[in-house]
């Protein structure tokens, strides 16, 4: 493979990563966004109710605003999982599965994962079996049947609130004394005639029937709640392998450690998003954080006197290669 020099490569397509490559576009700076899923966790958002200029939308709907904003204005993008980076010179080697970049810069928007519960039973009972991490994917799948949330954050109370939809009937177990989702959410799910909430207890185990399905989960209180499906929304844990792997800060949780600017304490390298230590996870704040972490970027560049800048605009010249998106 052939190195493609870049004044900027963009790490990650949720709402950091696409923001930065719209400012990207629109300094000229010849970039690649590269991602294996355009539009990240936000995908599997289903009401979004705090992005300004939205009252309510679909999180699918506002990435895909996102996506015809930066195409609009010519914007790239790569799809591909990065599979490493390294430093070379002064210089990023940035390499995906089929494609290798050499960039002047770097914007870490890797965002997070869902965390896992780690306890018995829980492995074995997922991928279809009961365990699921996303209410909006599996949620039709439990049409009138008792199903639990467990975790107590602003997500976790819309999971509950997607489930409450469909299911007969949905427990919310949280290890505290009260769900600490936004005041006007967690009225909803106080409010909810089919939400049941449970404090002070965390689930022990998920117990599962002859066929390998979850039929109950086991508290530390010593209850039991039967039940078909169990949706864990415990946290996150962010995805800044790559960033540690080059030597920048992490935090005591592996976060990406940046200052006002999005930079972070290795020269050339920038993060936006979920991935950092910046304390709201929203889309808005992403957003910001990748607006600055581009400003940052394009800074750095224009400093360095080493700039490739984006070829002049022609039909066809950049594309989107997210197929069937």
């Amino acid at each position: 493979m052939t190195d493609e020099t870049l004044d900027l490569a963009i790490i990650g397509g949720g709402p950091a990563g696409c923001t930065a490559s719209i400012y990207a576009t629109r300094y000229k700076l010849k970039h690649a966004m590269i991602a294996d899923e355009f539009g990240g966790l936000m995908l599997n958002a289903d009401v979004v109710e705090n992005y300004p200029g939205f009252a309510s939308i679909k999180g699918k709907e506002l990435m895909g605003n996102f996506k015809a904003h930066l195409e609009a204005l010519g914007g790239t993008a790569v799809q591909g999982r990065v599979e490493s980076v390294a430093k070379r010179g002064r210089d990023f080697a940035v390499t995906t599965g089929t494609r290798s970049f050499l960039a002047r810069s770097i914007i870490v928007a890797t965002g997070s994962e869902r965390r896992k519960l780690g306890v018995k039973g829980e492995e074995e009972c997922a991928d279809g079996y009961g365990v699921s991490y996303c209410a909006i994917c599996d949620a039709a799948f439990f049409k009138n049947r008792v199903t639990c949330v467990v975790g107590g954050s602003d997500s976790a109370a819309k999971e509950a609130l997607v489930l409450s939809r469909v299911a007969k009937k949905v427990y919310v177990i949280y290890r505290k004394g009260k769900i600490r989702a936004e005041p006007a959410m967690a009225e909803r799910v106080y409010t909810c005639g089919n939400i049941e909430v449970i404090h002070n207890a965390n689930v022990k185990e998920i117990v599962s029937d002859d066929d390998g399905m979850v039929c109950k989960v086991v508290l530390d209180n010593g209850s039991e709640l039967e039940t078909r499906g169990v949706f864990i929304d415990v946290g996150f844990i962010p995805r800044s392998d790559l960033a540690k792997g080059l030597g920048v800060e992490l935090n005591d949780v592996g976060e990406i450690v940046v200052d006002a600017d999005c930079k972070t304490n290795v020269a050339g390298i920038f993060a936006a998003g979920d991935v950092t230590s910046n304390t709201l996870k929203q889309a808005i704040t992403a957003a910001a954080d990748g607006a600055r972490a581009c400003w940052a970027a394009f800074q750095y560049v224009q400093a360095a006197g080493r700039t490739a800048h984006a070829n002049p605009r022609r039909a066809g010249a950049h594309r989107f290669i997210f197929p069937g998106k």
